[in-house]
Formats: structure tokens, sequence, C-alpha cells
């Protein structure tokens, strides 16, 4: 009787053990099959024995396609790190790799294990996962998104209004865009509301700007280089904007600034929507909308020979002119309330003061246009502390009377000034108006010199010479 129960518990002990066997290969296949990198298993001869569904989507064959036959039909014939995991035992980690392919190459990163039965290689797994998807994981990660919308946009005047309209068309395109208007008109937030609009806005949103990259850097920072190819080159190389804004948005601010000698490049680029690296000869594949932007009259640097025709037709396809501020000075009062509302420590000014501010704001031609309307309106809540913001907190050449001359920074007709003078008058204001922030920091931190050099992005060192030239005690 004895001998029954223990048979029948050890019975039940085995049952036990297979059933978890059972679950944990069913989990195993279930893992191996729906994990969202691709792998491939293949044998100590490099034949395929296993695909997941990540990897017959990424090689476009199914198991029963590639079952049988040499990784390298599908990696390509000369893989060292393959052949090492196989011969040696040696595993690897991201190695970038360009995967031919019939109707475009695949551009991927991959990694191999291999696997062993008593000592004995058995075979290896190689991972692979296609470039696209770690640059969009690159680009979540270090800030490559767009954060405005259209809604980010404040106007009340006809002429934006058009504008914003004109850009909505254009988000529903997959056309290229070129943004014309001074600096400080908000074409960057245009660029990015028409990016998180379109059908791209779950794509990163790369900008550059090409006006503020050295000359001989352009071409390495647009479409990448590789180990060797210059002086300095970071090992493994680098891969380039395009490659970065892949699935999304590239924006080029400045791009009349951009050399001849790249925007022959760059119009192949566009045309061919494939990239050459730097030093290399395999083109890389990029899906990039391009969004340009400039601050100049981009005909006129054609007519000047400073950019070329062919590239100026292809970037101009859809062509949205931004207005500047003194063109719109419906604007100007909605604007400054909206930026002082932003700001936490930002106090309304009192009625008597609020003509005379308004009167003023809207007297001035504002070349800087929207970011100095913000900038002024910071330096004049710094400026107040707890106070409400008055007219004696505005910048020195928004100070007039009606009587002045709109656009000058000081009392002094132009036409009776030397451009030595001017430049002399103008040297003031701007030391009167840094001298005037420093003693309001200075109070608002309560003398702490390193708060103080922090809010306005200088060395402690800086504010102690700058309190020197200004005897600031």
């Amino acid at each position: 009787m004895s001998d029954l129960v223990s048979f029948e518990h050890h019975q039940k002990s085995m049952q036990i053990k297979l059933d978890r066997l059972q679950y944990l290969n069913s989990a195993y296949v279930d893992i191996f099959m729906h994990m969202p990198d691709g792998a491939i298993i293949v044998n100590p001869k490099g034949k395929i024995k296993e695909v997941n569904l990540a990897a017959q989507a990424i090689m476009g064959q199914s198991l029963q396609e590639m079952q049988g036959k040499n990784v390298s039909e599908y990696l390509g014939m000369n893989i060292p790190h393959i052949r090492a995991m196989l011969e040696n035992g040696q595993s690897y980690r991201d190695v970038e790799l360009l995967i031919p392919g019939q109707e475009r190459n695949l551009h991927a990163v991959i990694s191999g294990i291999p696997f062993r039965n008593k000592g004995i290689i058995r075979g290896g797994v190689i991972y692979l996962s296609p470039i696209e998807k770690i640059h969009l994981l690159v680009n979540r990660f270090t800030g490559a998104r767009a954060s405005y919308s259209f809604n980010d946009i404040i106007t009340v005047s006809h002429s934006m209004t058009e504008a914003i309209h004109l850009a909505k068309m254009a988000a529903a395109s997959a056309s290229n865009v070129l943004l014309e208007g001074e600096s400080g008109t908000g074409k960057e937030v245009f660029a990015q509301a028409i990016h998180s609009e379109s059908q791209r806005k779950n794509g990163p949103f790369v900008a550059v700007n090409c006006g503020a990259i050295p000359r001989e850097l352009v071409g390495s920072e647009l479409f990448g280089y590789i180990e060797g190819a210059f002086t300095g080159a970071r090992k493994g190389g680098s891969p380039g904007k395009f490659e970065l804004a892949t699935g999304g948005t590239l924006f080029l601010d400045e791009i009349g600034d951009m050399p001849l000698e790249q925007q022959v490049t760059l119009l192949r680029v566009l045309q061919e929507k494939n990239i050459t690296r730097i030093g290399d000869s395999r083109t890389i594949p990029v899906d990039v909308r391009v969004i340009c932007a400039t601050n100049k009259n981009l005909w006129q640097e054609v007519e000047t020979g400073n950019f070329r025709v062919d590239l100026y037709y292809r970037l101009n396809v859809i062509n949205i002119d931004i207005p500047p501020l003194r063109q719109r000075r419906e604007d100007i009062i909605v604007l400054f309330d909206y930026f002082l509302s932003k700001i936490p420590a930002g106090k309304a000014p009192i009625e008597e003061e609020r003509g005379r501010i308004e009167e003023s704001l809207q007297q001035y031609s504002w070349p800087g246009n929207i970011r100095e309307m913000q900038n002024v309106v910071e330096r004049m809540v710094h400026m107040a502390g707890s106070l409400p913001v008055g007219v004696k907190h505005l910048p020195p050449e928004l100070r007039r009377t009606p009587g002045e001359a709109v656009n000058s920074y000081t009392a002094v007709d132009s036409s009776e000034t030397s451009i030595y003078e001017a430049r002399e008058n103008h040297k003031k204001v701007m030391q009167e108006q840094e001298r005037d922030m420093i003693i309001n920091l200075l109070k608002y931190f309560q003398g702490n010199i390193s708060r103080v050099a922090r809010e306005m992005g200088v060395n402690r060192s800086t504010i102690y010479r700058k309190m020197k030239l200004y005897k600031i005690n």
C-alpha cells in the first residue's frame, strides 16, 4: 500500500514538472516570437533555424522562406562578427550594418550571442533592429521633439491668421516648406506647429541652425561620417541630422547661410532620398520631411549667386511669409499681456501706468520682433521686483516721449550724428540698461552674487567686474 502511495506521489510530482516545462517552453516561444527586436537563431554553420515575427517583418520574408538558408544571404556575405560568434564563441553588441536589399538598403544595428551545450558551440542568436528605431529612442530622450502647436501662436492680426491658415494646409501635405521672416518672428514655432499637426507628429523633430555651424563641419553635421573620415572623427563614426530625423521632420534654420558646396549635396539628398556619410561609399535611405527658414530674401541670394536656383525651387514648394511685429501692431499689447501672465513674479501695471506703457510699446519698431518682446517683459519683471511693472521699468530705447523719433535709441537725431557717435550713444544706453539690471537683481536676490550670475547667464567673476566698472557698491 505504501509503495502505491509513493508511486502516485512520484507520478504527481513528475506531472507537475512536466506541466512546468511545457509552460516555460510555451512562454519562451511566445517571448521569442513577439519580442520587439528581430531575432534569428542559426546553427553552427550559419543555417537559419528559427526567425521571430519582428525579423520576418524587417527582412520582408516568412519563416518558411528563410528556414534552412544561410544567414549570409540576408545579412551579407562578409560579416566577421557572426563568423567569430559561431567559430570562437565571441558575442558582439550594437554593430552598425547596411543590409543590401532589392528595393532599398536596410540600415540596422545587430548583436549576437552564442549558445553552448557541454562546452560545445551549438549555434547562436542574432538580434537586429532598424536604425530608425534606435534614432527614435535617442530623439525621445534627448528632446528632439516638437513642443509647440498652432494653439501656441498668439495673434489677433489678419496677416498672421492667414499665415497660420497656410501653415495648416502645409501640415496636411508632405511637401517641403520655406518659412521667410525676420529674426524673432517665430519661424521655429511655425515649423514645430506644422510638424505637430502632420502625419509625422509621432516622429522626431530635429532642428539645425545652418548659420551656427562652422563652414567645414556642415557636411558632417547634416550627413554624418564614418570612423577615420577626418582628423578628430569620433570612433565608430556618427550619424548626421538627416539620419536622426528619419521618420520625422528636419528643420533647417538660416538656410540662406549654407555654403554653396553643401547646397549641391543637400539637393541630391532631397531628390534621391538617401545620404552618404563622409568617408563612406554606401548609401543610407532616409525618410525626412524638410522645413527651411531664412531671415534673408532667398531669391535675392539666388540672383547674387549665393544660393543655387535649383535648390531654391526644390525647397520653395510651399512658401509662408511671417510678418514682423511692426506690421501687426494689434498683436503688441496682446503679446505683452501674454508674456507677463507667463512669468510667476510678473504683476500687471496699475491703471495710470498702463496707458503710458502701451503707448511706448506701440511707438517702438521692434527690430527683434516677438523674441525681443519676450525679453523686454522678462526684464521689466526683474526690474520691478515685487512691485507692479511700470514705465520706469521699460528699457531706455522704449522710454521716449511721443515727439521723439520712433526707431531711435536716444533723443538725438540720427541725421545729425556720425556713425561713431551713434554707436557710442547706443553703447551708453546698453551699459545703463545692464547697470540697472544688475542693481535690481542684486536687490531681488538680496546681494547673492551667485544667483545674479546664474540669472544673467555669466560667471561670478563677470558680475564682480561689471560691479566695479559701473561703481555698484
